[in-house]
């Protein structure tokens, strides 16, 4: 959209493109991150000050807002980018369990209990002047973090960052204003509080299966070598096809057509698994299915061999990750720039592996005692998602109703003129 020193909109991809390089971001609950791949360091100190311009000082104009997030377009139908955009997602079944999960989890006036992509209803009543504001008090140096990975000229890049620094002194609060830092300054997650099963309908002309999804909260941020055993376990569990959880519920029982785990790393992390392809009558026992199996696993001797390949092939899979993937590291420094300490003194945790030669060490017990406390007994929110095609048509009349309103609401201000 142009910015302060840059005024024209398109100049920035244009530039990218001559000199062999990308633009793009990403918007998680916690941060938006943008970045910038070239070919060499020769291009990006060409590129980096041109990208912060457009970051920290952007032309967030009134037309910018009605082109790019919402408007009503010639026929009569909602449209903008940002709009189509949340239109594709925000009625899929894995978005609306997501964020039912988030609601049962979280306590009021958390953040991760909201969509920060924007809800569609918000977005059509959203204005400029917010978003205006919005960028004003959180796109500043001091919530900001550079993350440069590859080659660099460190003399050149400072020299490239003072200089850029001098040219928006004016346009940022000053550097002794008060700021709250989100996250890094917010409470701990407080415990669930009781398990829980919660049923999501979600738009679908096929209504024979539906999807699980089942949320524990994990270990604080901060510890890393739980953090690392449940990386370890949450493999053990299901992270093959003779894993016991996918052995029995996939292979076996035959109940869904894939288990798997996904972690997040938050101020308290979240462990979630997800079942997908179940016969909808069958959500709510095969849900229990799922929780009685890892009572059963933790009842049990665990096979030490496969857990300690299981440590073995983690280790060696993030050894290859660190020489192949530069983004590797830089999502590293995206978790402790959210949650850890001003110090950086939670980076250490990089320096080595020696977390996986601890975990070498632990005892079969060691490992029941943490799969039970953190998963097997631990409280946990369970969400159904339940396919509906009454839902898909009601949704599909309701689009339909509003463009034909707004179409008639168009011509009569067309004919007024």
């Amino acid at each position: 959209m142009g910015s302060k020193a840059y005024h024209y909109k398109g100049l920035l991809d244009k530039l990218a493109t001559r000199m062999y390089s990308t633009t793009n971001a990403w918007t998680a609950v916690e941060t938006t991150t943008y970045t910038l791949d070239t070919a060499g360091w020769e291009a990006f100190a060409q590129m980096l000050p041109i990208y912060l311009d457009h970051l920290i000082v952007p032309t967030l104009s009134d037309a910018g807002c009605y082109t790019e997030v919402h408007h009503i377009d010639g026929a009569g139908n909602d449209a903008g980018v940002v709009y189509s955009e949340m239109q594709g997602t925000q009625n899929s079944g894995p978005e609306l369990m997501d964020l039912e999960m988030r609601r049962a989890i979280y306590p009021e006036g958390n953040g991760f209990r909201y969509e920060t992509g924007g809800m569609m209803e918000q977005l059509r009543s959203l204005t400029a002047d917010r978003i205006r504001d919005y960028h004003k008090e959180m796109y500043q140096p001091k919530n900001m973090r550079l993350v440069i990975t590859g080659e660099v000229d460190h003399d050149e890049l400072l020299q490239i960052v003072d200089a850029f620094e001098d040219t928006i002194v004016n346009d940022v609060p000053q550097l002794d204003a008060p700021f709250k830092r989100p996250w890094t300054d917010s409470k701990h997650t407080p415990p669930i509080a009781e398990s829980m099963v919660k049923t999501v309908r979600f738009p679908e002309e096929d209504e024979s299966t539906g999807e699980i999804m089942i949320g524990y909260l994990g270990p604080h941020y901060e510890d890393h070598v739980a953090g690392s055993a449940v990386s370890v376990l949450t493999q053990y569990l299901c992270g093959s096809s003779i894993s016991v959880l996918e052995n029995t519920l996939v292979e076996r029982e035959q109940l869904c057509s894939m288990v798997y785990c996904q972690t997040e790393d938050r101020t308290d992390s979240t462990i979630t698994f997800y079942m997908s392809s179940v016969e909808t009558e069958r959500l709510a026992g095969v849900e229990k299915r799922f929780v009685d199996l890892l009572k059963e696993v933790a009842g049990k001797p665990m096979d030490m061999n496969y857990m300690h390949d299981c440590i073995t092939r983690l280790r060696r899979q993030l050894m290859a990750r660190c020489e192949n993937a530069g983004d590797f590291f830089s999502q590293i420094v995206i978790d402790d720039h959210l949650y850890g300490s001003r110090s950086g003194e939670d980076l250490k945790q990089v320096e080595t592996l020696d977390d996986f030669d601890l975990l070498l060490k632990w005892t079969e017990k060691e490992w029941r005692d943490f799969l039970s406390k953190w998963l097997a007994d631990a409280n946990h929110v369970s969400v159904l998602g339940v396919p509906s095609k009454e839902l898909s048509d009601k949704m599909s009349s309701e689009e339909k109703a509003r463009a034909r309103t707004g179409s008639r609401r168009k011509q009569k201000t067309s004919n007024a003129r």
